[in-house]
């Protein structure tokens, strides 16, 4: 119920606060693994579309869910470089976040060294959790937020695109609860039909 209650809040931010609320969204969604990107990002796109916005409000949209998503990363970044391994683990678990996972993450970071913070930031179940294993391995800080921050743009303005072209259909589907990535997986394969139909159109 708290987690359902916090899902709702972050929408209403996405919702009612446009460009701030989708910082805002991302920067919670980072920090509290549970709360879906997958929600947030199609979300903001299908209010850039639906408010009349183009490409230039989905771009807009596009930054400000990077920049939230990166803050958050540092957050998360700092408190696993000061605190340590055990405490991560202890309080963790108040944010779904146990031994399991956490060894997931940082196996993850084992076999890609420094590119595993690009690539994870990308990969679901990774990509909440991939900062923790670099504040504990001490990763130099420069590098961390530049591959975060790419990472994070090139997921966001997948999911947000994603919401953008689908629009209304997008919103009904989200209403339905469908939120997990397979979802997304779905709806990628969806939009990319519409794009290829119309790009057909246009040559014909």
């Amino acid at each position: 119920m708290v987690l359902e209650g916090l899902v709702t809040y972050v929408i209403s931010l996405v919702s009612s606060f446009g460009y701030l609320g989708t910082f805002l969204g991302m920067l919670i969604e980072t920090v509290f693994p549970p709360i879906p990107s997958e929600l947030i990002m199609p979300l903001a796109g299908y209010l850039a579309s639906a408010a009349g916005l183009g490409y230039v409000g989905l771009s807009g949209m596009i930054i400000a869910g990077t920049l939230g998503a990166t803050l958050g990363a540092i957050i998360i970044y700092y408190i696993s470089l000061t605190a340590g391994r055990s405490v991560v683990l202890r309080y963790g678990k108040y944010v779904l976040i146990d031994e399991e996972n956490l060894s997931a993450a940082e196996r993850w970071f084992k076999k890609y060294g420094k590119k595993a913070i690009f690539l994870g930031r990308m990969a679901p179940g990774i990509r909440e959790l991939i900062s923790i294993p670099a504040g504990l391995s001490k990763m130099d800080f420069k590098e961390f937020l530049l591959f975060t921050f790419l990472g994070s743009l090139i997921w966001t303005a997948f999911l947000g695109t994603i919401g953008y072209i689908l629009g209304e259909a997008w919103r009904n589907l989200a209403l339905s609860g469908i939120t997990d990535f397979v979802a997304v997986i779905l709806l990628a394969c969806v939009a990319a039909y519409l794009i290829y139909k119309k790009l057909t159109k246009k040559r014909k």
